[in-house]
């Protein structure tokens, strides 16, 4: 490699590169270490999997190893009972037999004993008594549910747990034999005891029959406890020669619950580890859960692949475990010579596969070189510079050819798109003066438009103050004609009063249109009062209606609260209410024998709201005829009336309700309001004020709204 950098282009190749070897070592990088990091993770993977499927293989040949001694031990019991049986069915047993009365003799049982390794035998008669035994013993009886339990299991074979006791009824050699130290076990669970007295024992029980009718039970045992040769036994037929790799070597155990009582296992000074005690792991999972343990586990002293499965007695608890397992350190040591070789040959495809990389790069280095060097002069302004011919005919040559067809194709666009632009230029022109024009004319249209909707509100205002200004001018002509009746000085000054305050009210009607057209220029003028004197003084304004109705005016105040409201917005509501309800009392006809008196019953009560605010109801009813069921829903729209012409506009009840509103509160609408009558009839309008309210102008700047929504929303 030379150590000069070349920092100008060759004539014959027509390149330019600032550092040739920087360029080339990037594209070996970029390419080598995606390969140099794929391998080992490729690698890793197989490992595992290999690691996982080595794993199961050793764990799959302990399972059959403890499938195979589960199998012999349960042969061994099968084949002690067949031999029982045969000695029980055989003619030497009947001859005894009848030469003795159905007795058998200790000299008889002793002979079986001896023949098939019993560790006893023993005859149980129907009673429970035990008249002949081997080891001689005199003559005892079994406990009420051995024998019962003796009873009902017929010919079979189980394997219990015999206590001392027992064994000592049965021979004292027995039980000394069944005696076991417990031997203090690392990683065993906390035990104080230190002997195990207890025995695991075989069982066999057959019945005893002559001529066909049942003297006694034989049952036989064979104690596990410090049987050697039975584990020796099983264990050479599960572990035979050649069945492991040289160095290992397997074992077997039978437990009486954790402790083992029978073992190939041994300590470090080669004796039996006998009274040595599992892992609490072992036994929680085994005797705790009932489950098979198939696992690497700690045995006294070294690392074994262990299997360990219950022993239950015939009343289904658990009472040992059966082990068997073989030395995993030969199979460790194939394990760790087979990764060094799996890692040497993941290292050397590294090798391999980074001088690949390497030979790939400098293969395609000057072609890529090439192309870039024209891609840095298109960007410098050289629209006419081309990779041109490589002498060479691969795929590098290919997408040489390509890329200046490339090129070309991208200049023709180019001289395209300027002479499109060209032409663009023109029409957006074009089409600019033609938008302008549309747009003056929008706005025109915009401008007449909002006239056409201010002259239509205006025409609503306008009929709406139409109709408040005829209460007080129907009041006003009113008191004049009875100041021409009365001429007393006394009722001159009430009625000249009346009509200065119904003149102070026209006034206010302007005031509030003023308020209406210009709501933040004008705030409601509200004040802390008590509605009684409001209802007195509205009862008089509208005294001429409610006088040519002949109604008569019932009041209850019960309402103890003071409420925050205009006066005269709340006189304004209250007169309108009382004239409706005098309208709706002409309609009466007084000729019908039910008609009775006609009456209007104006109520105030203390209601605290929903949100835990406090206020009042103001309840105004009349006992005119009852308002249908489909019109109760439209009363309250604007210029919605079913009154004659001239009597009634249709904007009363909307306005009034607006009004109220507006400080917080509502106006509601019952009919009929006497249901218990017949017929049913009158309607019940409900005022309800809030003893807090706010002006008008600061609901307006707190809800943000926009003028022509304001009046939108208070007269539709």
């Amino acid at each position: 490699m030379e150590s000069r950098i070349e920092t100008r282009p060759s004539p014959a190749r027509g390149h330019f590169w600032p550092s040739h070897w920087t360029v080339k070592t990037k594209l070996l990088v970029t390419a080598g270490i995606p390969l140099l990091v794929l391998i080992p993770v490729v690698a890793m993977l197989v490992w595992s999997a290999g690691q996982a499927a080595y794993n199961k293989i050793l764990i799959s040949k302990v399972r059959s190893d403890l499938v195979l001694a589960e199998k012999v031990f349960v042969d061994l019991q099968d084949t002690k009972l067949l031999a029982l049986k045969a000695w029980a069915d055989s003619a030497y047993v009947r001859n005894v037999l009848q030469k003795n009365a159905g007795r058998l003799e200790d000299a008889d049982l002793d002979g079986l004993r001896k023949q098939q390794e019993f560790s006893y035998v023993r005859f149980i008669g129907l009673n429970g008594e035990v008249s002949a035994s081997s080891p001689a013993h005199s003559v005892y009886s079994v406990d009420s549910t051995t024998l019962k339990e003796i009873r009902r299991r017929d010919s079979s074979r189980q394997v219990v747990l015999m206590s001392e006791d027992e064994m000592q009824r049965i021979s004292p050699a027995l039980a000394q034999l069944a005696a076991q130290p417990v031997v203090d076990t690392p990683n065993a669970k906390p035990s104080d005891k230190t002997v195990e007295h207890r025995g695991l024992m075989l069982q066999f029980h057959h019945p005893q029959y002559m001529d066909g009718r049942l003297m006694g039970y034989i049952e036989a045992g064979i104690l596990v406890n410090k049987n050697l040769a039975m584990v020796d036994n099983l264990n050479n037929l599960i572990y035979s020669p050649d069945t492991l790799l040289e160095g290992s070597f397997g074992t077997a155990t039978i437990f009486l619950e954790d402790v083992r009582v029978a073992t190939t296992v041994r300590r470090s000074d080669q004796t039996r580890a006998l009274g040595t005690r599992v892992s609490e792991e072992v036994r929680e999972t085994v005797l705790g859960r009932g489950q098979v343990w198939l696992e690497r586990a700690f045995v006294v002293n070294d690392w074994y692949l262990a299997a360990y499965a219950p022993l239950v007695s015939p009343d289904g608890s658990r009472i040992g475990m059966l082990y068997v397992g073989f030395l995993e350190a030969p199979y460790a040591a194939i394990r760790k010579q087979l990764a060094v070789l799996f890692f040497l040959a993941v290292l050397s495809a590294m090798g391999v596969g980074s001088v690949m990389v390497a030979r790939l790069v400098s293969g395609i280095f000057y072609p890529l070189r090439r192309m870039n060097y024209i891609m840095s002069r298109q960007e410098q302004g050289d629209t006419q510079a081309r990779v041109g011919d490589l002498k060479r005919a691969d795929e590098f040559a290919d997408l040489a050819e390509h890329f200046d067809a490339l090129l070309d194709q991208l200049e023709q666009r180019r001289r395209e798109l300027e002479s499109l632009n060209a032409d663009l230029d023109a029409r957006v022109n074009e089409r600019t003066a033609d938008l302008h024009a549309a747009n003056q004319k929008l706005h025109q249209a915009v401008e007449q438009l909002l006239a056409a909707e201010k002259l239509a509100v205006m025409g609503q205002l306008t009929a709406g103050i139409a109709h408040e200004f005829n209460n007080p001018l129907a009041i006003m002509m009113g008191h004049l004609d009875l100041l021409r009746m009365s001429a007393t000085p006394e009722d001159t000054q009430k009625t000249l009063r009346m009509l200065d305050e119904q003149i102070q009210r026209m006034r206010q009607i302007v005031q509030k249109l003023l308020q209406f057209c210009r709501p933040d220029e004008f705030a409601s003028y509200t004040a802390s009062l008590d509605v009684r004197e409001v209802i007195q003084d509205s009862v008089l304004f509208a005294k001429s209606e409610l006088s040519n109705a002949r109604a008569q005016v019932n009041v209850d105040f019960q309402a103890t609260r003071w409420v925050q409201i205009s006066k005269t917005e709340l006189q304004q509501i209250m007169v309108n209410l009382l004239i409706n309800a005098a309208h709706a009392l002409e309609t009466v006809d007084d000729s019908t024998p039910e008609a009775g008196t006609r009456r209007i019953d104006i109520q105030t009560r203390d209601q605290d709201w929903a949100d835990g605010s406090e206020g009042i109801v103001v309840s105004v009813c009349n006992n005119g005829q009852a308002i249908e069921p489909e019109r109760l829903p439209l009363i309250f729209q604007m210029f919605y009336t079913t009154k004659l012409a001239g009597r009634g506009s249709g904007i009363g009840l909307p306005v009034s309700r607006m009004l109220v509103q507006r400080y917080g509160g509502d106006l509601l609408a019952t009919s009929p309001a006497w249901p218990a009558e017949a017929p049913q009839c009158g309607a019940r309008f409900d005022v309800l004020i809030r003893c807090n309210a706010r002006p008008t102008a600061d609901i307006l700047k707190e809800s943000g709204q926009q003028r022509a929504l304001l009046i939108e929303r208070q007269f539709y």
